[in-house]
């Protein structure tokens, strides 16, 4: 099968950095570049910890930096670094970077590729939806011109984690999500839905570190702050693993419960943040509604395992 062409839209993140490692492992995923938009840190924070990423794992994909404020141009007065840590990587304390991002801008580079290329290529978007937005309004000739949008964020069935209707990615952007769903490009929304049922265990996590060399003790730094996190919420056996489970879902979609319809973003009021889903046959959407949890778990562990386990892919 031929590898899915593949810009990764991403605001690192701890788990952005798993992500972003995934995609690298897979086969089946051609990762074209990284575009960078403010989220779990500001977007200079956001930015570096990309090139940091590319550089310590000799990653070859260039890094664009793209959205630091909203859609609608509204600055971020505070990042979860409660989840993240104050630098987005768990506080850790890597060192900068020596790498620099692209001098184009990510919406620039995105018009200029889709307009550019013929060959078929997806968005892989695991932040705020700005920098897509941004570039379908600036041209909305490229609509027709990106395959689908995969994209981490939101909940239907199921309550949001930052109000009781909004999932953060969504929240954080609410008419950024908007202007994409009514963009007519087809989207998978890969959200708490299906996210919340793929845990990585803590076991799991101290057998990659084991593993998987320099990349299995990378995660295991990172990952301690999240595993705070969530033991402050009465979770000590583990955690989601959100953006890498909506990678996953482009390359093994049998191993989702997938439902078309539309998709709607409420952009007011106390539903703010809210991705309404009508179930049609006939939508422009897709939303990922459950996941084989255990079987995703061991495609994730064997991909893992295979591209860094003898350090054959860094």
């Amino acid at each position: 099968m031929k590898p899915v062409n593949v810009i990764f839209d991403t605001d690192p993140g701890i788990d952005d950095a798993m992500a972003l490692l995934l995609l690298h492992a897979l086969p089946s995923i051609n990762v074209q570049a990284i575009s960078t938009v403010f989220g779990n840190a500001s977007i200079e924070d956001c930015t570096r910890n990309a090139l940091y990423i590319c550089e310590r794992f000799s990653l070859p994909y260039p890094v664009y930096k793209g959205a630091g404020v909203t859609f609608s141009g509204l600055a971020e007065t505070a990042y979860p670094d409660f989840v993240h840590g104050a630098d987005g990587l768990g506080d850790v304390g890597f060192p900068v970077p020596t790498r620099r991002a692209e001098p184009q801008s990510s919406v620039d580079y995105m018009i200029e590729t889709l307009r550019a290329t013929s060959e078929p290529i997806e968005v892989l978007a695991v932040g705020r939806m700005t920098n897509l937005a941004e570039a379908l309004k600036q041209a909305p000739d490229i609509a027709p011109l990106i395959d689908r949008i995969v994209m981490m964020g939101g909940a239907v069935a199921v309550p949001g984690n930052v109000t009781e209707w909004a999932e953060a990615n969504i929240y954080g952007d609410p008419e950024a999500a908007a202007y994409v769903f009514d963009s007519g490009v087809p989207v998978l929304m890969v959200g708490l839905d299906a996210t919340l049922q793929h845990r990585m265990k803590k076991t799991m996590l101290q057998a990659l570190r084991q593993e998987l060399g320099d990349a299995g003790e990378f995660l295991w730094q990172i990952k301690q702050c999240y595993l705070s996190f969530y033991a402050a919420k009465g979770i000590y056996d583990g955690f989601p693993i959100h953006d890498s489970t909506a990678a996953l879902a482009m390359v093994y979609p049998n191993q989702f419960n997938l439902q078309r319809g539309t998709i709607v973003c409420v952009v007011d009021g106390e539903q703010r943040g809210r991705t309404a889903f009508e179930p049609s046959e006939l939508g422009p959407h897709e939303v990922a509604t459950g996941v084989e949890s255990d079987q995703l778990s061991m495609v994730f562990d064997a991909v893992m395992r295979e591209a860094f386990g003898d350090s054959n892919k860094i």
